[in-house]
């Protein structure tokens, strides 16, 4: 079986995750810069204070809060305040390992471990409102996983060498772990423009990147450096990363990675090694958010995620649409 034909189920013509019509009292306010327009957004979060927020992703950050006996677990676009809850799970206190990079709109999963940190995995798909648990070949308690097109990736901390498992079926197979200096810092896996991704950054805040390489049986997958995305740009928090194409309307350049570190954000340029500090009125951020748009059409109804409705009213507004966003903002908790 090649990775490139992993088993998925075909999208429903009515996805299963209903919207929640949740009244809170509280709210949160969150933080969002603008890399393209350097400026700053403060929107009111429907979610009540004490939940964290996490992605990066497209249009909906994952939401929990600290500290209760039972997680409550959502997803929260902040643009449109569309909140969309999870179905029931055996896990008491699920723990987000990964996601996606758009959980909601795509077949992307999302990885949970319980607090017991046992050997099985649980894998969401909000898209299908359904929950699928695996029994993991091994199990790192580290920062370096991800999922991808239908998969799970895993970089193991001893050997360095990358598990893939396919969610659907449990299928696994290993990749061999590139020839990387010893002084590697951290391990991102990334999809862009298509590709599989490993994005090892160094101690020097430079960045080695390989794409994934299938020829013939599954087993002689391997990691192949590359020194050149093309016109993709990588944006990486503290634990995942996404990929966006670079285009005039972005303002930015291809074939660079951004990245948090503090105080602020950095940039690397993968032609010329060269790194440099991005200007940035956050001394810390949290993760990268790629944003729905808003557009005012009044009159119309909106199409989203197969079902068509007349979102929320915004001030001034009758009904607007939403469309994907080739923008990006940085999301910060302080």
């Amino acid at each position: 079986m090649a990775l490139g034909h992993l088993h998925l189920r075909p999208p429903p013509s009515t996805p299963l995750a209903p919207r929640a019509s949740i009244q809170f009292k509280q709210q949160q306010t969150l933080r969002f810069y603008s890399l393209f327009s350097d400026k700053i957004r403060t929107i009111h979060c429907p979610l009540p204070r004490g939940k964290f927020f996490t992605g990066p992703s497209h249009g909906y950050l994952y939401a929990a809060s600290h500290g209760s006996l039972h997680l409550n677990c959502y997803l929260l676009n902040p643009i449109t305040k569309d909140v969309l809850p999870f179905a029931s799970t055996r896990y008491q206190r699920p723990f987000l390992v990964c996601m996606g990079p758009d959980p909601v709109k795509s077949d992307d999963y999302m990885a949970f471990i319980d607090d017991t940190f046992s050997q099985t995995m649980g894998f969401y798909r909000p898209r299908y409102w359904e929950w699928t648990y695996v029994q993991m070949p091994s199990l790192e308690l580290n920062l370096y996983h991800a999922c991808l097109k239908g998969a799970y990736y895993m970089s193991e901390d001893e050997t360095g060498d990358t598990v893939v498992v396919d969610i659907a079926c449990g299928f696994s197979f290993t990749v061999p772990s590139p020839k990387i200096p010893a002084s590697s810092d951290h391990v991102y896996f990334v999809e862009s423009a298509g590709k599989i991704l490993r994005i090892d950054k160094q101690l020097n805040r430079s960045f080695a990147i390989y794409h994934l390489h299938v020829e013939g049986e599954i087993g002689q997958s391997r990691w192949v450096k590359t020194n050149c995305i093309g016109n993709q740009i990588l944006f990486l928090d503290l634990r995942n990363g996404i990929s966006i194409t670079a285009s005039p309307s972005t303002g930015l350049r291809g074939n660079c990675v951004y990245y948090l570190e503090s105080p602020g954000v950095l940039k690397y340029n993968i032609e010329d090694g060269q790194t440099e500090k991005v200007p940035c009125p956050f001394k810390t951020g949290s993760t990268w958010l790629v944003p729905d748009v808003i557009d005012y059409q009044p009159g119309t109804e909106v199409t989203r995620l197969g079902t068509s409705q007349v979102l929320p009213l915004l001030k001034g507004q009758t009904t607007f649409s939403v469309r994907p966003s080739e923008k990006l903002y940085l999301y910060t908790s302080k």
